[in-house]
């Protein structure tokens, strides 16, 4: 990665990266996907629901892209566990919550503790659920509390992250993001890995 790329993760906390997918690599994973819902009906019936891909053969490029990891290792200093791998596609209506992070306290600037890769399956634009993020949070060492973390609060500072199929985009699970809703119910699929130190290999996702 070059400089620039490097120094808006530093200060900004996010990155966009363009056209990582190849076409075939895409339609693999559009065909496991469907694979995956027909086999859960009643699964795909909830909101925001996406199949656990960990083991899927199609997206593990998703814990080994070397474009992707070198991002989420400028933001962890290489020191890099896959954590999970799911998919994440909200229907019509659903999708909006509140500004959150994905560790239950503040950390330290200087040492960022996980990091997000989610890989656009869908183009993801303002009106199916774009997710929204506020640039820099993840220096203020603080969680959304009160009023942000509702699902219909506005942060003057967040921006909404608009991208194709075959983007993937990264950052650091403690700047302070939230999905928006699907309002024209377009597919949007993503795959959501998490990163983290190596140090919590042993802590259960959610049990924080």
């Amino acid at each position: 990665m070059d400089l620039n790329e490097r120094r808006q993760l530093e200060s900004e906390g996010w990155l966009l990266l363009p056209g990582v997918l190849s076409a075939t690599e895409l339609a693999a994973m559009h065909s496991a996907w469907e694979g995956l819902a027909a086999s859960l009906p009643n699964e795909g019936a909830n909101t925001n629901w996406g199949p656990h891909l960990d083991t899927e053969p199609a997206f593990a490029v998703c814990q080994t892209h070397p474009r992707v990891m070198a991002a989420v290792g400028a933001l962890l200093e290489d020191d890099v566990h896959v954590r999970w791998v799911h998919g994440r596609a909200p229907p019509r209506g659903h999708g909006r919550q509140g500004l959150h992070v994905d560790w239950g306290t503040p950390t330290p600037p200087e040492r960022q503790l996980l990091a997000n890769a989610f890989w656009v399956l869908d183009d993801m634009a303002r009106d199916n659920g774009a997710t929204r993020i506020v640039p820099g949070s993840h220096r203020w060492a603080r969680v959304p509390r009160g009023a942000y973390a509702q699902p219909q609060a506005v942060h003057p500072g967040e921006r909404l992250l608009e991208a194709r199929a075959g983007d993937v985009i990264v950052f650091s699970a403690h700047v302070w993001h939230a999905g928006s809703s699907n309002e024209s119910g377009r597919r949007r699929r993503v795959v959501l890995a998490q990163f983290g130190r190596r140090e919590l290999a042993s802590f259960t996702p959610g049990t924080y």
